[in-house]
């Protein structure tokens, strides 16, 4: 079985309008590598996404359909853009594949509903540290060295110009549990607090008193792109490997689960205010 490439959002789109000018122009796959000279199977492998499209074939492509400027620049700028190497190649050996951090960087808006631990992208240095430690019992020092500054690299996704809209629904239990020592644990909170007050972020807490809701069937998280036609993908970790899930109906499952959660959760100025009386008692 072929394994697709990580496309970008943007990669995606240029897969779209290829096949698309293709279309238009009432084309088989094989009609244009016939015209072009390519294996019968070639045009098959990268609209799918399982061969890399190099900027020469595209140049071809575009000529063949007859696609001028501005267009024509346009779609070189997303053949440019689509394959570019992003900042987590280089720890590429700790992860199973690159689709998590292509989503992640991508996104338009990040949602995230933890009722375990608090996400990656929230966590301090040496909270996420003790984190992954416990998380990763066979991780050498070194693994966990790079782990970590992986996920404090991760967070540089809000703190661009212009950030995603970063949603974060917690559990309060995420928020008591203790992790390392008691200035770890504060410092975390604090840390929360902070970021809580940006325009960009919106955290919601989940009381204890809400009781049992439909978020603690696990920690997950729901990536929007910024071009409609790109729909939002479903992510899930576990033990036994990650889930990614794009196909409507389920995706309605994670969605229905979203709103329940948030239904029961506080407002964002009531949780920033419960998060500060957790930071005060915990000193």
């Amino acid at each position: 079985m072929r394994t697709r490439l990580s496309l970008s959002v943007r990669g995606k789109r240029l897969l779209r309008e290829l096949r698309r000018l293709r279309d238009e122009r009432q084309m088989s796959p094989e009609d244009v590598a016939g015209q072009l000279g390519w294996h019968k199977t070639k045009l098959y492998r990268i609209e799918r996404g399982e061969s890399r499209l190099i900027l020469d074939d595209l140049d071809e492509l575009l000529e063949l359909y007859g696609v001028r400027s501005p267009e024509r620049e346009s779609l070189f700028k997303l053949g440019k853009d689509a394959w570019k190497r992003g900042w987590w190649l280089a720890y590429r050996d700790l992860y199973q594949g690159e689709s998590f951090f292509v989503m992640e960087n991508d996104a338009a808006k990040i949602s995230v509903f933890a009722t375990n631990l608090l996400p990656g992208l929230l966590q301090t240095e040496e909270y996420a540290r003790e984190v992954i430690r416990v998380m990763v019992p066979g991780a050498t020092s070194d693994e966990l060295a790079r782990q970590v500054a992986a996920r404090i690299e991760r967070q540089g996704v809000l703190s661009r110009p212009t950030p995603p809209q970063f949603l974060a629904v917690l559990d309060e239990a995420s928020l008591t549990r203790p992790v390392s020592s008691k200035d770890v644990h504060d410092a975390q909170l604090r840390a929360l607090i902070e970021l809580g007050k940006r325009p960009d972020i919106t955290i919601q807490v989940v009381p204890l008193h809400a009781g049992v809701y439909m978020g603690l069937w696990g920690q997950f998280t729901i990536f929007e792109f910024p071009d409609e036609e790109d729909a939002p993908v479903a992510y899930q970790e576990g033990l036994f490997g990650d889930v990614y899930v794009e196909d409507s109906d389920d995706l309605a499952r994670y969605k229905l689960a979203a709103s329940k959660t948030r239904d029961v959760a506080l407002s964002p100025a009531d949780s920033l205010a419960l998060i500060e009386k957790l930071s005060k008692e915990s000193r």
